[in-house]
């Protein structure tokens, strides 16, 4: 026993966009070390940025780490391990078609199915405004969503969460496959979980009566992309050789790369997946449903309004993701869809969170963002509610990107404004508007004595926008700017800008 308390292994799941990727991970596997103790397989870094997801390093370092474990600790001659692909033994059971003694608020059509466990900071949000940015002749819809709120306050850097509802035609899909196998469950069947044997909780909203309808709406993530959890269930249910065979292949270590090409790469979703496993759908009870079907999570904006200028109004900017992979109908994206389609007069469920934006609240020092595309939220929720203290337009430098100045600049007029009124100073990168592309770290460079003055006073930096590229490709510009304008060398460069991350001076908020 004393040896095993020295002996670990750590398998850490972390994104590679972030400048501190799986940094938890790393520094408790050094501290363990430095206490004395033993890894008993090398360091695991997960990535989600990897066409396998945390799969791709979770895989083999968990065959590594139980080949050492049995190596260190064999099993005794009488014990068999367990096999990988063990009976499916539901989480929770459920009642069905029963009546209720009590009527339960949630069955109420106008409500929503989290109505009974609606906590006291969540409020009904009203659709204002729902007005298209971007020319209608670009291929990228993004919409300005105004929101009526009932006096809540926010800061600079806030979030508004909200829980999406599937698309209707969705829903009827989904629907029409079980039709069509043959698993007929009317849309006001009564449902309610209850936890089995396992003791696994039972999520807060399911605890109350539900009907079939309401989880198709609002529970079940019918555009979610299949893990391997879900062909591990399919292989175990389905009729067909051919079926289980496919599906065991999926869950194999060998066989990731086919699930991707399957699953991931044409982007293909949890109803399609069923439609094409028709022996394993027919089988398919509420039970098992709960098993595959993931739950539809909150989504997170960021404020792009001041309630210092805007009052009782939260406003954010949405870019509606609709794209071809090689499969027949257009891909979509769930939340941004569903607030493309929302109509003024329409109300929302949503809720207010800090994010991990800190913003100074005041402008003793200059503040540098780095916004491009819808990015540039957080820094119209800041730039509104300080511009009033802004005494030289070089205390706010806006470095904004997007394609074209004339078919996808957002909030353009408001940009345009502050800008001539020596509010901000405005830099634009339009990457399409000339043969040679120009985006945003590009300015950076070549405005760098400008970003340098704002450096050397010891500013603040703000990034925000898409993860795949652009966070390092800005944060390598900032290291360019020291070591030309700075005249610093590029050891001690890369130690200006480390140390400013480490001050909370230079954050990033970044998504993929």
């Amino acid at each position: 026993m004393e040896t095993l308390l020295h002996r670990f292994a750590i398998l850490g799941l972390g994104d590679s966009s972030y400048a501190k990727f799986n940094f938890v991970a790393k520094r408790l596997f050094k501290r363990l070390q430095q206490l004395g103790a033993e890894p008993l397989v090398p360091l695991g870094l997960g990535d989600d940025q990897h066409d396998l997801g945390y799969d791709a390093v979770a895989d083999p370092w968990l065959d590594n780490l139980w080949k050492k474990l049995i190596e260190e600790h064999p099993l005794p001659h009488s014990v068999q391990p367990l096999s990988s692909n063990l009976p499916i033994v539901p989480r929770w059971s459920i009642k069905k078609d029963f009546k209720c003694l009590e009527p339960q608020k949630n069955l109420n059509n106008f409500q929503s199915l989290f109505y009974s466990t609606r906590k006291s900071h969540e409020f009904d949000a009203l659709v204002v405004e729902n007005s298209r940015q971007t020319d209608i002749c670009h291929f990228q819809d993004v919409r300005l969503i105004k929101f009526k709120t009932e006096g809540q306050q926010y800061c600079p850097g806030d979030l508004l969460v909200l829980r999406p509802k599937n698309l209707d035609w969705k829903v009827k899909e989904f629907k029409n496959i079980l039709k069509d196998n043959g698993v007929n469950i009317p849309d006001d069947t009564v449902i309610k979980l209850q936890e089995n044997d396992q003791k696994i909780p039972v999520p807060e909203a399911l605890k109350f009566h539900a009907t079939f309808q309401q989880l198709c709406e609002e529970y079940f993530d019918l555009l979610s992309i299949p893990r391997r959890r879900v062909f591990e269930v399919l292989s175990q249910i389905t009729d067909s050789d051919l079926e289980k065979e496919k599906c065991l292949e999926f869950c194999s270590a060998e066989g990731q790369q086919d699930m991707y090409s399957y699953t991931n790469r044409p982007r293909r979703n949890i109803v399609e997946v069923l439609g094409d496993f028709p022996q394993a759908t027919k089988n398919l009870t509420l039970d098992i449903l709960f098993e595959i079907m993931p739950s539809i999570k909150p989504r997170e904006f960021s404020i792009a309004s001041s309630f210092k200028r805007h009052g009782n109004e939260v406003h954010i900017l949405v870019a509606v993701v609709k794209y071809k992979t090689n499969l027949v109908k257009e891909r979509v994206g769930l939340c941004s869809n569903f607030l493309a389609d929302l109509k003024p007069g329409k109300r929302v469920t949503t809720w207010l969170k800090r994010g991990s934006f800190k913003f100074p609240s005041t402008l003793n020092v200059p503040v540098i963002m780095i916004g491009p595309g819808t990015g540039v939220a957080p820094f119209r929720n800041f730039i509104f509610e300080i511009c009033d203290k802004v005494s030289s337009p070089t205390d706010l430098l806006l470095f904004y990107g997007c394609r074209y100045e004339f078919k996808d600049f957002l909030c353009k007029e408001e940009f345009r404004k502050l800008s001539n009124d020596k509010k901000i100073s405005l830099i634009c990168a339009f990457s399409r508007d000339q043969n040679k592309k120009i985006y945003v770290q590009d300015k950076i460079l070549e405005y760098g004595e400008l970003v340098w003055q704002a450096l050397d006073k010891n500013c603040y930096i703000f990034v925000a926008g898409n993860s795949r590229n652009m966070p390092q490709a800005v944060r390598n510009a900032f290291i360019n700017v020291c070591i030309k304008h700075g005249n610093l060398s590029e050891a001690n460069a890369t130690k200006f800008v480390e140390t400013m991350e480490k001050k909370n001076r230079y954050q990033a908020e970044c998504w993929s």
